[in-house]
């Protein structure tokens, strides 16, 4: 397994995706490899009215498909969440009309909008009690978002910051709730995962600076694929919050001390993920539920909760929720959250994907090809499904410059065999050949022995090869070997 990946992927597999195009991958990836039909689609509305949310929708519709039926997903969010529940929950006020409808607990509070009269709005917040919490009711990823306002002067500082540097005209105050804020997964009637999101910090070696510590935590999370584009950057925003703690950048924090930068615990502002699945209570988990059942047509779905003493508070519920922070904690267990999105939607297919842990395709492609405009629809050659055997020949002889790579890839093509083959620098030919039938996989060594007209082989080693395969079978350049 490597570092910061699960044991049903691999950094290969995930070369060039980024942000909320992994969590289309997972979803996609988790199908297909079940023997599902995987169409990706540059333009959705042809064949789904599925609502799109953010920039960029490239690569992230696509469809699976059964003998049976075919259901349509946008990142992680399937057909079967409604429409109205997508509109629902981008609207940060509507959610909380619906959660108190249904008893859930949330945070008091109030919206107001841009133009009234700002004298008015700080009355009635006050009338709440500090510590308070400034939103936008339609943002996302923790922008525009100021926590634990704890007096007059600094709600009114809050409200001139966002009003100057966003272009939200609506917002939300409410009372500010301190506790654990953590991020339920939800599906139908059970919550299948959690992650604590904690604010970005940096520990203590009593040897390093606050800033060198920065850049050290970010070579960490630049190993994850999900806090790779999420770094820790030092603004003014981090300079001002340790001002705050009477502390400066070029401070050298004793061994083991925590300090933090941030009073937002949201990743992308570089916080922390932290798997707590296990230590989730019961009544957390029915919280989470029943805040995901109270919205018409949402079925699963993301739900922010903060936890204290008091027990648990819904903060906002995410419809289109990410599940890469599930899959790549920074800290603790991975959790499949995109096998169990493709049980609910296929469940005669439960743990089709077991055995195909190593079968991937490029998905970086995929993208490259929806981008260019060249193609409207793309279905995807179906997975070999079942438990992947393969190996790895290396081969000597007068291989080199005799045609011997397009020969082979002719052979395993032909054969059904999925893998690659190039050059080394030491005048041998490596091939990689896969397949769920052991004997195909065995009787290409001989294949191998044959080659083209004029070359001639003089040996051949074989080894177990217990890594990714690729779908279909390439010619890979010597300058451009990837390690795999």
């Amino acid at each position: 397994m490597e570092e910061g990946y699960p044991n049903w992927l691999s950094k290969q597999m995930l070369y060039g995706v980024r942000r909320f195009n992994i969590d289309s991958f997972l979803v996609a990836l988790e199908g297909w490899r079940r023997g599902l039909s995987l169409t990706f689609y540059s333009e959705h509305f042809d064949v789904t009215d599925l609502q799109l949310i953010g920039f960029e929708p490239t690569g992230k519709t696509f469809s699976l498909s059964s003998k049976e039926r075919t259901h349509y997903f946008y990142r992680s969010r399937g057909d079967r969440v409604a429409n109205d529940a997508v509109d629902i929950g981008s609207s940060k006020e509507k959610t909380k009309v619906y959660l108190q409808k249904a008893g859930v607990p949330v945070p008091e509070g109030f919206s107001f909008s841009k133009e009234e009269d700002l004298e008015d709005v700080i009355q009635a917040a006050k009338k709440i009690g500090f510590p308070l919490v400034v939103k936008p009711t339609f943002g996302s990823l923790g922008k525009g978002i100021i926590t634990n306002i704890k007096s007059d002067e600094s709600l009114r500082d809050s409200l001139a910051y966002v009003f100057s540097e966003f272009e939200y005209t609506e917002f939300i105050i409410e009372r500010h709730i301190s506790g654990e804020d953590i991020r339920v997964y939800v599906i139908g009637d059970q919550a299948i995962c959690a992650t604590k999101r904690v604010p970005a910090n940096v520990t203590g070696d009593g040897a390093h600076t606050i800033e060198e510590l920065i850049e050290l935590k970010n070579e960490i999370r630049t190993l994850n694929p999900q806090t790779s584009t999420r770094l820790i950057k030092v603004d003014d925003n981090i300079q001002n919050f340790l001002s705050l703690q009477k502390l400066q950048l070029t401070d050298i924090p004793k061994e083991g001390t925590v300090i933090y930068l941030k009073g937002q615990s949201n990743i992308s502002s570089g916080g922390d993920s932290v798997d707590v699945t296990e230590e989730l209570s019961d009544d957390i988990k029915n919280t989470a539920i029943n805040a995901v059942k109270a919205i018409p047509g949402l079925i699963h779905a993301g739900t922010d909760i903060i936890v204290n003493e008091s027990g648990a508070v819904i903060i906002e519920i995410n419809a289109t929720a990410g599940i890469s922070l599930h899959t790549f904690p920074l800290y603790g267990e991975a959790r499949n959250v995109a096998e169990k999105i493709v049980d609910f939607y296929f469940p005669e297919m439960k743990g089709g994907a077991a055995g195909s842990t190593t079968i991937y395709f490029d998905y970086k492609a995929v993208l490259e090809l929806l981008r260019s405009r060249t193609v409207k629809v793309l279905e995807l050659t179906n997975a070999p499904v079942g438990k992947l055997y393969a190996k790895r020949y290396v081969i000597s002889g007068e291989v080199q410059g005799v045609g011997f790579r397009r020969w082979l890839q002719k052979q395993a093509v032909g054969r059904g065999l999925h893998g690659y083959t190039r050059n080394l620098r030491n005048g041998k030919l490596v091939v990689v050949v896969g397949d769920t039938d052991k004997s195909n996989v065995d009787a290409f060594k001989d294949i191998c022995y044959e080659g083209p007209e004029q070359a001639k082989v003089s040996n051949i080693q074989e080894y177990i090869w217990d890594k990714q395969i690729k779908i279909g079978f390439e010619i890979r350049s010597m300058n451009k070997a990837r390690k795999s």
